[in-house]
């Protein structure tokens, strides 16, 4: 018999003898690592974010993913490192192990732990207990075999044993190389899928690895067949499958991935992980992370087998955590980093970063983050030729030398060769200007190269409810042409050439007050208290205030302890639209110093306060 009908006939074999098992308690199901992760949540919010990688193809079941940072609502601009299990149903040991990391520097974070508040201040950890969360719910039910997702392969609506694809395979990098009967037989526990990435938690894999791109990467499996205690580095890529041998990286990847097997001791105790070269050979996550992005992407066959003797795993978790602080720390050490920037706009860049020294036909181009401009990649010590390349711009070659201690820092600014306009400096209004309901005129500075302007005023911040939109301004100015209605008003501009837009300028904000005389023939329907104007001022600001009926009126002014520094008794006033003039002096008749202030109108029942900002 082949070789491949053999595999075959093992992988039916092993479906059919685990349908009946129960998996034993020690090891956690879908919804107690659910429960365990919302317990960690709600116990430190401050540094944990508890939300979904993405959905399972059959069920929509969600793959949970916790974030470790210190402001981990935000992405910033920090390195991610990324530890996942469960890919592999049956390998239920991977989700320990990742369950445990999670658990394990939260606790070290909560008492105080230098090396853990480090981590998760300068890190994104992501953690990803199941890959395959449909595939373990399966196994929780009784079928301790099962080993891919539940993707209806015949479509009859009915899940069996023709269902299913390996998600370890359905990336797209090596899966055409992956033409063995096991990888292409529905039926088989290795179907790697009619096509690259047809499954939807291998898309989500995909979409966070490009977000992200994460400096280190670790898949955690058990053996259900092969070696066990190991850890596979990227790679060896055979000539005749269209490969050049070695990854350009492979003395530093064989040298992390030595000194990381080294710092697990295996099951028996009298020795540590083997560190072996893996092949490019099918689409699974190493090669794709590490052939996309130069991650530092290992796959670890934990223990010897898919589910290990209950008694063995909380030893067997613990022996795999100073691999996994060992990873971090050597991402904070020798590499490269540095932003990317337009050198004309200063806008980050999504720029091609070449080590000359470090680069060959199998992998994609190394690619700088395009929310950053951040490029990042781990090497050894010693010295490198940088070449930084994107179209439309002029390539550049840097010579760097790496220390032995922390990563180089070499920021760029890359030339256009058909260079857009800067942002502009917003001028008037000022930041926090109060201005009367007419006609604005905004102004701000020229940006070089701009032949064309186009300004935006809205409601909100994130400019959905524009009141002003003109893509066609010639100059660095422009009218209203309208009233404004009361309120609060954000604006900002960019300029533009035949080349396109240039970024805009920062967000201004502006307020519009009703303005009137001291007596008004408009009697207003409620009391109300306005905004000062102008607000800040520099030696004389209004106070205005509404009064739907006759009132005795006081003015107060308070610094900012609450001192009252100045008092007006406007005695009774009728009703109408007033205003008050203060001239910043205390009630001894001498000026204030600059500073905040608080200005409280009584008008008979009503008694209300705002805060205003002198400036001298």
């Amino acid at each position: 018999m082949s070789k491949s009908f053999l595999v075959l006939f093992f992988i039916f074999a092993i479906q059919i003898t685990g349908m009946t098992q129960a998996l034993p308690d020690r090891y956690h199901t879908y919804q107690e690592v659910l429960d365990t992760l919302a317990t960690l949540r709600d116990a430190f919010p401050e540094i944990l974010v508890l939300d979904t990688m993405g959905y399972s193809t059959r069920d929509s079941i969600p793959m949970l993913r916790l974030k470790i940072s210190d402001n981990p609502a935000i992405d910033e601009d920090e390195p991610a490192v990324f530890y996942c299990g469960g890919v592999h149903a049956d390998e239920v040991l991977g989700v320990e192990v990742v369950l445990n990391f999670a658990q394990d520097i939260i606790r070290r974070y909560s008492q105080g732990d230098t090396q853990a508040i480090r981590y998760i201040n300068t890190f994104e950890l992501f953690v990803v207990p199941f890959i395959n969360p449909e595939g373990h719910l399966v196994v929780e039910q009784g079928n301790l075999a099962w080993r891919k997702n539940k993707c209806d392969n015949d479509r009859n609506g009915i899940f069996d044993f023709h269902d299913g694809v390996d998600n370890n395979r359905n990336y797209d990098f090596g899966w055409s190389i992956d033409t063995d009967p096991a990888a292409t037989t529905p039926e088989s526990l290795m179907y790697r899928g009619p096509a690259p990435f047809t499954q939807t938690e291998n898309i989500a894999m995909a979409a966070f690895a490009w977000k992200y791109r994460p400096i280190v990467a670790l898949d955690y499996h058990s053996p259900t067949y092969g070696r066990s205690e190991v850890a596979y580095y990227p790679w060896y890529w055979y000539s005749n499958q269209g490969g050049h041998g070695m990854a350009p990286d492979e003395a530093l990847m064989k040298q992390i991935c030595d000194a990381f097997c080294l710092r697990i001791v295996n099951d028996a105790g009298d020795s540590c992980y083997e560190a072996r070269r893996a092949l490019v050979d099918k689409g699974d996550l190493k090669t794709y992370f590490y052939g996309n992005f130069g991650t530092i992407a290992f796959s670890v066959e934990v223990s010897d087998t898919t589910i290990q003797n209950p008694a063995m795993v909380d030893g067997i978790v613990a022996r795999n955590l100073p691999g996994q602080y060992y990873l971090m720390s050597r991402a904070l050490g020798p590499g490269i980093t540095g932003i990317i920037r337009d050198s004309i706009t200063l806008e980050p860049l999504e720029a091609e970063v070449q080590v000359l020294e470090r680069i060959n036909a199998d992998i994609n181009p190394r690619l700088s983050r395009p929310d950053f401009g951040r490029y990042r990649r781990v090497l050894a010590p010693g010295n490198y030729n940088l070449r930084f390349l994107k179209s439309g711009y002029r390539t550049k070659q840097v010579a760097v030398t790496v220390g032995a201690n922390q990563p180089t820092e070499v920021n760029v600014l890359l030339g256009p060769i058909n260079p857009r306009p800067p942002a502009p400096q917003l001028i008037f209004p000022a930041a926090g200007d109060t201005l009367h309901p007419d006609t604005v005129d905004f102004d701000w500075s020229d940006s070089p190269y701009a032949s064309r302007y186009l300004i935006e005023v809205a409601l909100d911040t994130m400019f959905s409810w524009l009141v002003l939109l003109d893509s066609n301004v010639a100059a660095s100015g422009y009218t209203s042409g309208f009233t404004f209605d009361d309120g609060r008003y954000y604006w900002r501009v960019k300029g533009g050439n035949n080349n396109g837009w240039g970024p805009y300028s920062n967000k201004g904000v502006f307020f519009v007050e009703t303005q009137s005389g001291f007596e008004n023939d408009v009697i207003p329907g409620e009391w109300r208290l306005h905004q000062n104007y102008p607000n800040p001022f520099n030696q004389m600001t209004k106070i205005m205030f509404d009064l739907p009926d006759e009132a005795a009126v006081r003015i107060d002014i308070y610094d900012i302890t609450g001192r009252r520094i100045a008092s007006h008794d406007l005695g009774t006033i009728p009703e109408g639209r007033h205003d008050f003039n203060w001239n910043g002096l205390d009630e001894g008749g001498n000026p204030v110093s600059s500073g905040i202030y608080f200005y409280r109108v009584q008008a008979g029942e009503n008694d209300f306060a705002r805060k205003m900002l002198l400036i001298k």
